[in-house]
């Protein structure tokens, strides 16, 4: 909490007190503490300048493109000072503060020297207190709400996505500090795409930090870390270790003109020993309410002896219910089976998990699966959630058994394949359709239990 020197309120108060004795009662007090007074409203600072911009009113857009980097927020009273100001920021970045001296500031300040505050892109709820004590202590007295927006017309980074370089296909969402494990990867060959909101913007600039320090601007969609043709992504095999990548957007060619808001993440890149067996897909299903068939499948196996299939009620105690035996030595994929026949009568939930067993005894167990089958199977379906206006991305939804080789494939009304990529584990995923024209299309889910399409259109 800041510390700042003035005049102590007592001495204020009685000097007003002495100097004007028809003032009201309610700033002069008996104590020594100014009285609880109300939030008249709030202004945005420069935290450079440490000058006012403009004051606030309900439901403000705040551009960033339109006004300093590094702002502030100062809470007005209709008396001056008071005892303390009790600050609730709530969104894209939280905050709660205490001001005991003026200005009272959201994000504090040293005598007037405002500090820094650049905003996350989103909707806020600021919420401002006055108390007639300090450290919020004492009566409250008449608080201030206020709703706000930040936004960024340059553009800002929505989304980070892995991409396979070998097929151009995405892989996965990396969020922050990520481990991105090449020997869990479908290849060391990969780039980074930046999705930005709008989808076009005049450029974007990369700069990674770490093992392998990459720096790239890119002018056309996609916006790629190590850049790509028209769609068509060069490879990028990392080192192991730390990284950091920063990413800006500005609103001009080559990284000129206004800058949009700046994306930092950091991620880790590790190569782990290769498992003698690569499970690529494991699923549970239940048959009625009877069984439970249990479909699993392997990419590589080396002196793989067997899996042992394990049953638990609670997720945390596991039995095994059966085996089936390993392939041995193969380079070629492998699909296996199980079906579980003698379910507990009583219980709902059920816990699913493979025990792989090598030749020589070393045992690794598969992700644990659940599944119910005393409620009747839901609906396969695919889902979608078109776009309502351009540059946004085409969202879809799969319930339905998944074994994790699905394909979403993307058609015109003419049957002209436009792109394809993984479903993503939880069936859900988006799909970027900037350059499109306007029109009906066709979103293709392909499965091993099936064919499922919607039409969509976009706007």
């Amino acid at each position: 909490m800041k510390i700042k020197h003035y005049f102590p309120h007592f001495l204020i108060v009685a000097a007003l007190a002495w100097a004007t004795p028809l003032l009201p009662a309610l700033l002069v007090g008996t104590g020594a503490q100014a009285a609880a007074t109300t939030i008249t409203g709030f202004t945005l600072v420069n935290a450079d300048t440490d000058q006012d911009i403009f004051d606030l009113t309900p439901g403000i857009v705040l551009d960033l493109a339109t006004l300093p980097t590094n702002l502030n927020i100062r809470a007005n009273t209709d008396l001056d000072p008071v005892s303390s100001v009790v600050f609730a920021l709530t969104g894209p970045q939280n905050q709660s503060i205490t001001e005991n001296v003026v200005p009272y500031s959201l994000f504090s300040d040293l005598l007037g020297d405002y500090f820094a505050w650049t905003p996350p892109i989103g909707s806020y709820t600021l919420l401002a207190t006055p108390y007639e004590g300090t450290d919020g202590t004492g009566a409250s007295g008449g608080p201030l709400t206020l709703n706000f927006t930040v936004t960024n017309s340059v553009g800002f980074v929505s989304s980070l996505v892995l991409v396979n370089a070998d097929t151009d296909q995405d892989i996965m969402t990396i969020t922050p500090d990520m481990v991105l494990d090449l020997a869990t990867l479908p290849t060391p060959n990969l780039n980074i795409r930046a999705n930005t909101s709008p989808a076009t913007v005049g450029s974007v600039q990369f700069d990674l930090v770490g093992r392998q320090p990459q720096f790239n601007i890119e002018n056309l969609v996609p916006y790629a870390l190590v850049s790509d043709f028209q769609g068509n992504y060069p490879a990028w095999t990392p080192l192991s270790g730390p990284y950091r990548l920063t990413i800006t957007p500005f609103s001009g060619a080559n990284g000129s003109g206004v800058a949009g808001s700046v994306f930092t993440i950091t991620f880790d890149v590790a190569n782990s020993p290769a498992l003698p067996v690569r499970l690529t897909a494991f699923a549970a299903e239940a048959q009625g309410s009877a069984a439970v068939l249990l479909r699993w499948a392997t990419a590589t196996e080396e002196n793989n002896r067997e899996f042992v299939v394990q049953r638990s009620l609670n997720g945390r105690e596991f039995t095994a219910i059966g085996t089936v035996a390993g392939r041995g030595n193969t380079t070629t994929p492998q699909a296996y089976t199980f079906t579980d026949r003698e379910l507990p009568t009583r219980q709902a939930l059920l816990y699913y998990r493979l025990r792989q067993v090598d030749t020589d005894g070393t045992a690794t167990f598969s992700p644990v699966r659940t599944v119910n089958p005393k409620t009747e199977p839901g609906k396969v379906a695919l889902h979608i959630m078109a776009p309502d206006q351009p540059g946004l991305a085409l969202r879809y939804q799969f319930t339905g058994p998944m074994l994790g080789s699905e394909q979403v494939e993307m058609y015109s009304i003419m049957g002209q394949r436009l792109g394809k990529s993984r479903l993503a584990a939880d069936g859900t995923g988006s799909i970027p359709v900037e350059g499109l024209a306007a029109g009906t299309y066709v979103l293709h889910l392909v499965s091993e239990s099936g064919h499922y399409a919607r039409r969509f259109v976009l706007p």
